[in-house]
């Protein structure tokens, strides 16, 4: 699913290479046999915009122009710019999803710590997806399997759950890193937190190349594999975000709060990497129910994020 316009250009008046040269003066880049638009340093893209010749016949060149079902605010803007230029410098005309010659809405533009905290648990939702499409390829144990459980043994899918914990995991450290990142790029406090580290010459090499921001290789010098550390990171930024007063309320009437819940997967996690201890108590469905929690850990603390600093939340679907 995605936001589709198909560009009809007259071959009489223009070439591939000539059509390339536009999109190259829009800023796209050539990636194997399509045109990308969407990095940046301000959070405007998400799915970017991609471009590619899709068919032709005696008179027309037909290009489509599309962007993510997900896309952001800016990146439907790209995309009507460019379908403008087309028209613009091509004398083209296009079919789209709102119909004829009709450009995409859009919605809102936001960028910076805002958009970047939305980024940062949005970007997740195809990660979430193929880690329970992966667990519900995984056959159940079998009774012999069954049994290895009662001699201390762990079962095929206990082993797999303990392993795809790992990549729970992951995922929870990119989220916190990854929204920590946003916001340190646009704290006033960034450079009281920027003197107290020491970055390695690789670090300060990947920057110099442009492969890596300074809070990337800054937030890489800290620990996201403990709430606790995790929590003390963000209050370095900012005092207002206290993540434990979000985790800490009450879930589901459950004495085991969100905080604690993360707190102990990581152990597991740790146990599991460091120690080659596998938790025998841990199998499938274990497993599809902390993920399933985690979900919503994700979701308090960007919504938590939010209100410290006013933004209207967007609906978040992970």
């Amino acid at each position: 699913m995605g936001n589709d316009a198909y560009v009809h250009i007259d071959k009489k008046n223009h070439s591939v290479k000539s059509i390339e040269n536009l999109l190259f003066m829009l800023d796209f880049e050539k990636r194997n046999d399509f045109y990308y638009f969407g990095n940046d340093e301000e959070y405007k893209y998400f799915s970017g915009v991609c471009v590619w010749k899709c068919d032709e016949n005696t008179d027309e060149l037909i290009y489509r122009v599309r962007t993510q079902i997900f896309a952001s605010g800016y990146d439907i803007k790209k995309q009507n710019d460019t379908i403008r230029a087309f028209k613009k410098y091509c004398n083209a005309w296009f079919v789209g999803d709102m119909g004829k010659n009709r450009y995409f809405k859009v919605e809102k533009l936001v960028k910076g710590a805002e958009s970047g905290c939305c980024f940062a648990i949005k970007k997740l939702d195809n990660n979430f997806s193929l880690l329970l499409y992966s667990l519900s390829k995984y056959p159940l144990d079998n009774e012999g399997e069954i049994q290895m459980s009662s001699w201390g043994i762990p079962t095929p899918s206990v082993f797999n759950a303990n392993v795809y914990l790992a990549y729970l995991c992951s995922l929870m450290e990119d989220f916190f890193r990854s929204t920590y990142v946003a916001l340190l790029k646009y704290s006033e406090n960034k450079e009281k937190i920027i003197k107290n580290v020491k970055l390695s010459p690789f670090d300060l090499i990947d920057i110099s190349n442009g492969n890596k921001s300074l809070e990337e290789a800054l937030a890489r010098t800290l620990s996201f594999q403990n709430i606790k550390k995790i929590n003390s990171n963000f209050m370095d930024i900012d005092k207002k975000y206290d993540l434990g007063r979000v985790l800490k309320k009450p879930y589901k009437n459950r004495k085991e709060s969100l905080y604690e819940q993360i707190n102990r997967l990581f152990e597991c996690r740790h146990a599991m990497i460091h120690k080659t201890e596998i938790n025998v108590d841990y199998g499938t469905e274990s497993l599809k129910k902390d993920i399933t929690d985690i979900k919503v850990a994700f979701k308090r603390v960007y919504e938590f994020i939010c209100e410290q600093n006013g933004w209207i939340p967007e609906n978040i679907i992970i």
